[in-house]
């Protein structure tokens, strides 16, 4: 029996023609397919500065260096996500702080956000898993009163939106990713993008060591976060097929919510598709999860456990307890997913779990 991978998705011929026409007229280092994909995503999102680079989390990192963030700053984001968001942060120098989520809900709670502002925080990143949006215009109010960036981590939300405005345009910096667990893939690769012209100015510095050319001058800290054309050509070919992968993984998490509507002992965890939201992947909550992994794994079919909250990293030095994040963590799992995930596996693994006992 084949196994059904917890995640699928595909870069074929169409990227593969785009990537050697590249290599034709070869378009090696950052050029010409980097401003295609720039613009082009700048049209589909309504939102004047894209800038490409090397992966999310370099974008996460770029993000906090224009905005100034420096040792002893404190820069505000949930207890539980991947670890690269508190990360970009840390290594900056910047003390993270954490706050808790929604109960069983993955996204940041914004009444936390609020108790957790001192005159020490200089950004709150709320992170869009899974395509979910927290309520930004409270979290917009709240920066607004005491003069702080939203540096939106949209990392695994590209093209939900909220109100009719795509996640990542709504705060002062939106950060996304392309590597393999994304909307779009091209291996490694990521983007920002912003409605403030400094601050992309700045951004476009930071990913070429923060150098101005012709005449040279060395104008912020930096590092080389750019990125070939030959990725880039590679995400030109991925959103030749983006309505095709937004559908897919839309039409994964009906039937999946449909399938387990009754089942007591697994039930998802909520994606808002009618407000605009997508669901990258899809999520499961069981208190017997374990059990039920098992018995997946037994059938050939492949899940991937939540990751573990961000204070059990002992080196941001977080001293406070998140239960709603714990219990997520222990508690919830992704079930077969990905824009190129066949309907038949999705059919089949909800299957098993309702034949589960």
């Amino acid at each position: 029996m084949n196994s059904i991978p917890w995640w699928y998705t595909e870069i074929g011929d169409n990227e593969k023609n785009y990537m050697l026409t590249a290599f034709n007229n070869k378009c090696f280092s950052m050029g010409p397919y980097t401003q295609e994909f720039e613009e082009r995503i700048s049209e589909l999102m309504n939102v004047p500065y894209v800038t490409l680079t090397n992966s999310g989390t370099s974008a996460l990192i770029i993000s906090l260096l224009s905005i100034g963030i420096k040792p002893g700053d404190e820069v505000i984001l949930p207890a539980l996500t991947w670890i690269a968001t508190a990360q970009a942060a840390a290594l900056l120098g910047a003390h993270v702080v954490l706050v808790d989520c929604l109960p069983r809900l993955p996204i940041i709670d914004i009444e936390g956000v609020a108790r957790k502002i001192t005159k020490k925080t200089k950004a709150i990143i709320p992170v869009n898993l899974n395509g979910r949006a927290c309520d930004i215009k409270r979290l917009k109010n709240i920066a607004k009163e005491n003069n702080i960036y939203i540096i939106e981590d949209v990392c695994k939300g590209m093209f939900s939106q909220n109100n009719n405005c795509y996640l990542g345009t709504i705060g002062d910096i939106g950060c996304f990713s392309m590597g393999m667990i994304s909307l779009l893939s091209i291996g490694y690769g990521g983007f920002l993008v912003t409605k403030n012209i400094d601050l992309h100015n700045k951004i476009r510095l930071i990913r070429d060591h923060g150098v101005v050319r012709n005449p040279e001058e060395y104008k912020y800290l930096g590092a080389n976060y750019k990125v070939s054309d030959l990725l880039a050509s590679i995400g030109l070919g991925q959103l030749d097929k983006l309505q095709e992968k937004i559908k897919r993984v839309c039409d994964i998490y009906k039937i999946y919510n449909e399938a387990l509507s009754e089942n007591s002992k697994c039930n998802l965890l909520p994606v808002d598709i009618l407000s605009g939201e997508v669901p990258l992947y899809v999520e499961a909550y069981s208190e017997q999860r374990e059990d039920l992994i098992n018995y997946l794994n037994v059938n050939n079919i492949g899940t991937s456990r939540f990751h573990l909250p961000l204070h059990s990293a002992r080196y941001l030095d977080s001293p406070d307890n998140f239960p709603c994040a714990n219990e997520l963590s222990k508690n919830a799992f992704i079930l077969p997913s990905g824009p190129s995930q066949s309907l038949d596996n999705v059919y089949k693994c909800a299957e098993l779990i309702n034949h589960w006992k």
